[in-house]
């Protein structure tokens, strides 16, 4: 359980998800999410991009991401809950996980975890309600989107997500925020201000060039902290996806 370093409003787990992840995780998604039945190709790549962040977070004090995409499908929940899991494993980081999909969530049916209230139900609220947050794993909370709200520009921007991200920044070593496509909807725009920068998931052969430039151009070329590519096959000897990461090297070189 985090502890609270402001007092008056704490983020602290509402609910323990009994098992860890890998008991709570869709069975679907055996073999794709960090853990012994991962291969050690794509283990290492998100071992690799958790370094990475690491690395900068100990340059730029940064806690706060956000990993989006141009389009629906490029594996940019699946990105986000590997990279919170390699983290909490690899560095024994407290992370806060929050689906800000507010309009489609999938984090809450990817740990199974279906009719919870969320993200949405709080703000609703205007904050007379704790926000539900569920440690689903040793050091790694969820928070989810709730029950989807099909219009959710006023919720993205209002004073009680501000502080929800606001206070996850205190009590969390890693903030991941899981936003909806930033190339086909505003919504993971609005939370731009809050971050302190991006990662953008591309799947190979699947994202329009046009529309992943106006992704880059929407967050801002200098946010984006790096780009993982997603589902490229570049060995035959281990006949399965391959997670690659392009970011940069001191805040500036590419690599």
């Amino acid at each position: 359980m985090a502890e609270s370093i402001v007092a008056a409003r704490t983020l602290v787990p509402l609910t323990d998800a009994q098992g860890g992840p890998e008991d709570l995780l869709d069975p679907a998604l055996t073999g794709k999410v960090f853990g012994p039945d991962m291969l050690p190709v794509a283990t290492e790549q998100y071992r690799r991009l958790a370094a990475i962040l690491h690395h900068a977070q100990a340059d730029t004090k940064m806690r706060v991401v956000m990993v989006t995409s141009a389009i629906s499908g490029e594996g940019k929940s699946l990105t986000t809950t590997n990279l919170a899991l390699t983290l909490t494993r690899s560095y024994e980081r407290r992370v806060l996980l929050i689906d800000a999909d507010l309009r489609r969530p999938t984090l809450n049916t990817m740990f199974n975890l279906e009719g919870v209230r969320g993200v949405n139900e709080h703000i609703q609220a205007k904050g007379a309600k704790k926000p539900n947050l569920i440690k689903v794993a040793p050091r790694l909370t969820l928070l989810p989107a709730g029950r989807p709200n099909s219009d959710p520009l006023g919720a993205l921007t209002s004073e009680a997500m501000r502080r929800i991200v606001a206070d996850a920044r205190e009590q969390y070593d890693w903030v991941l925020i899981d936003t909806p496509p930033i190339g086909l909807l505003p919504d993971a725009g609005l939370l731009g201000g809050m971050v302190d920068g991006a990662l953008l998931v591309v799947r190979a052969g699947h994202s329009p060039y046009d529309l992943i430039k106006r992704a880059i151009d929407s967050v801002g070329r200098e946010r984006i902290l790096g780009v993982v590519f997603n589902g490229a096959e570049t060995s035959r000897r281990y006949g399965n996806d391959y997670y690659g990461y392009y970011g940069k090297s001191q805040y500036g070189k590419s690599r």
